[in-house]
């Protein structure tokens, strides 16, 4: 395709592809929010947009081929199936940019299934894409995009400024031909983006940078107003990051009425300092945290730079049940301080806690990621099929067991976990975490049977032999 050259641009689709591997969220669908926004975006620069959800519904190819441009927004699991939606739609003369984590840290394996990579936040840069395109203007001056010129990588450098949250239109779902209105959108919400902690082995910060940044009060509150009555998700990474601004938020939800009937968020443990806070969640129906607690082992919290210690999440998980509110416990494993006897100490420690659910994780090198660049320059990467690049199947050698014994161990301590045993000590006065745990003991018992042959296959794999 000649860039240089003015490109009529006016019906744009955007599509969030998927994996059929069962996934920690196979039980409960939750759409990202990337394409939602950058329809919003978009419409208001004035282009015709129609968004997909591969989850939901299959693509149909002849209709899309009726759009001038296919954004492919992947994660590393997803990303296989981008990448042939992008080979296709190529090849039948289709303009295919891309986005997400994955294609933001690879840009160039990206690029051989698309003409253009949009890296980080695309709200501002796919717009500035866009208008170079329409106009046939240089395409070396919109910054954060990759693209080749004659077969080499073009990477321009990426903006310094970060995408204003508070300049950002509604999320429109709208445009979703496969919801038939507000009453089936997700009920999902997003208060801030970024993070500046340095988990190495995230890759939040690959897309959005460390510095935090919110939407306003009012924006927040009026995006509730769409769901209201209903169970609400905080998509936020670290829904409490700053707990003054959180705070302010919660108490304006209550003074304007506008308190989900529940909703969930992601939080982390040092959230559990703050009463004032802890009480705001209570009283504004929080049913639920998401708690990176990652390990049990104080060693590997450490490695993991995750500027917490063991006692302190115990202390946490106390103040937290004081407020009725219910934890998930997520949990990283396979470190290089790690053995298969960590692996059950995190399920003894999660029972004996009494946290409502887990989720034991394979320690995953995500491109973008430090423990990417570490476990790709020590040779530990055991493949690259990015589909199983999920959290679920161990990709790396670990050093103090086998890649097998880290496998087994994560599922066998999960059935322990989800067993009919644990979940019959459930009170009836906590009804939805009976059906969480029921949930987990379905996807456990799911997951086991379409990968019996994974597992099988990584039998005789040794530990990491280097130093």
């Amino acid at each position: 395709m000649n860039y240089s050259m003015k490109i009529e641009i006016k019906k744009i689709a955007l599509i969030e592809t998927k994996t059929d591997n069962t996934h920690v969220f196979s039980r409960t669908y939750l759409p990202r929010l990337g394409i939602p926004i950058l329809s919003s975006v978009l419409k208001k620069a004035g282009y015709d947009v129609e968004i997909f959800f591969q989850e939901k519904k299959p693509l149909d190819m002849e209709y899309l081929m009726g759009f001038d441009m296919v954004g492919l927004s992947a994660l590393t699991s997803t990303v296989r199936e981008a990448y042939r939606l992008g080979r296709e739609l190529k090849s039948r003369g289709k303009l295919v940019v891309m986005g997400g984590p994955h294609a933001s840290a690879i840009a160039e394996e990206a690029l051989e299934y698309c003409d253009f990579v949009v890296r980080g936040e695309g709200e501002v840069t796919i717009v500035n894409l866009l208008a170079a395109l329409t106009s046939g203007g240089s395409l070396q001056d919109v910054a954060g995009i990759a693209y080749k010129v004659d077969g080499a990588v073009q990477s321009n450098p990426s903006s310094i400024q970060k995408v204003d949250m508070t300049s950002l239109p509604p999320t429109d779902f709208s445009a979703c031909k496969d919801f038939s209105g507000p009453e089936e959108y997700p009920a999902e919400v997003m208060f801030s983006r970024g993070c500046p902690y340095d988990c190495n082995f995230c890759s939040v910060t690959t897309t959005f940078g460390k510095k935090y940044r919110y939407k306003t009060t009012d924006q927040v509150l009026d995006d509730l107003r769409t769901f209201q009555g209903r169970t609400v998700c905080f998509v936020d990474d670290n829904f409490a990051a700053n707990p003054k601004k959180t705070k302010d938020l919660l108490k304006k939800m209550i003074d304007t009425g506008q308190v989900p009937a529940r909703y969930s968020c992601q939080l982390r443990i040092n959230t559990a300092r703050d009463e004032e806070l802890l009480d705001l969640l209570r009283r504004t129906n929080c049913r639920i945290a998401y708690v990176g607690m990652e390990s049990v082992n104080p060693e590997t919290l450490k490695k993991y730079n995750k500027g917490q210690t063991l006692e302190q999440i115990i202390s946490a998980i106390e103040s937290f049940k004081k407020y009725n509110i219910g934890l998930h416990g997520m949990f990283v494993l396979g470190s290089d301080d790690d053995t298969t006897d960590t692996i059950k100490a995190t399920v003894d420690f999660a029972l004996k806690s009494g946290l409502d659910t887990i989720q034991l994780c394979a320690l995953t090198p995500f491109p973008g990621t430090a423990v990417y660049d570490e476990m790709v320059r020590q040779g530990r990467v055991l493949h690259q099929k990015w589909e199983l690049y999920d959290g679920l199947h161990v990709v790396i050698s670990p050093k103090r067991m086998t890649p097998h014994e880290l496998q087994s161990g994560i599922m066998e301590e999960m059935k322990r976990f989800y067993s009919i045993t644990n979940i019959m000590k459930i009170s009836l006065k906590k009804r939805w975490r009976f059906r969480y745990r029921m949930g987990g003991r379905y996807l456990v018992a799911k997951w086991l049977e379409e990968n019996a042959g994974y597992v099988e296959g990584l039998k005789g794999l040794p530990p990491y032999q280097g130093l």
